[in-house]
């Protein structure tokens, strides 16, 4: 498995119907039987993921976005990718 960095480019893999419910996302892989649910902010950062993107400018958007820390919010976007990367929700170019 590739390590994700913040200057590797990810983007959502293929095969996952989505739909919001509440103030969550529900995503349901129905290949893998699989289905998940994102709390708003992890839905943000699907959402942004539409399209090929480096770690670098996810990190960025969220920090013009919210208040939260440098540190804290590389760490917290890296952990969730890297969790979307272990369930094959995610492509890392």
């Amino acid at each position: 498995m590739t390590v994700i960095g913040l200057e590797t480019t990810v983007s959502r893999a293929e095969g996952f119907s989505t739909a919001p419910v509440r103030d969550e996302l529900m995503m349901l892989n129905i290949e893998q039987g699989a289905y998940y649910s994102l709390d708003p902010i992890a839905a943000e950062i699907w959402s942004m993921l539409d399209k090929p993107s480096r770690v670098q400018e996810l990190v960025e958007a969220l920090q013009a976005r919210y208040a939260v820390e440098p540190a804290q919010c590389e760490a917290d976007v890296l952990a969730f990718l890297g969790e979307l990367q272990q369930n094959g929700m995610i492509v890392v170019n």
